[in-house]
């Protein structure tokens, strides 16, 4: 059960710095969720909390070098999840069948 509540800690404190970052404040500020805005700081340091609190949870199931550990075996996946749910990856635009100026007669 701790290790289910210390994914959920890692998922919420990556969402809230995702949320806080400077490429996502302006929209942040807009949404549903400008509440975490207004204190910015505060709110980072609340995720690093989150984050600490978990890696205790896997210390108490594991062992305190296990537990360490682990925490960045749950947390890289899920990083990389949350990475790729949230941002928007559309393919480029195919520019080989261009010409380009140098190959021109």
């Amino acid at each position: 059960m701790s290790i289910i509540f210390g994914i959920v800690l890692i998922v919420m404190g990556m969402y809230i710095l995702y949320v806080l970052s400077s490429k996502q404040l302006e929209k942040t500020k807009k949404s549903k969720l400008q509440f975490l805005a207004h204190n910015v700081k505060i709110m980072r340091i609340f995720a690093f909390i989150l984050f600490l609190i978990a890696g205790l949870f896997f210390i108490a199931a594991y062992g305190s070098s296990i537990g360490f550990i682990s925490w960045w075996i749950f947390a890289t996946p899920l990083v990389f999840g949350i990475i790729l749910y949230i941002n928007d990856l559309k393919p480029k635009a195919d520019n080989r069948h261009k010409p380009s100026r140098s190959h021109r007669v």
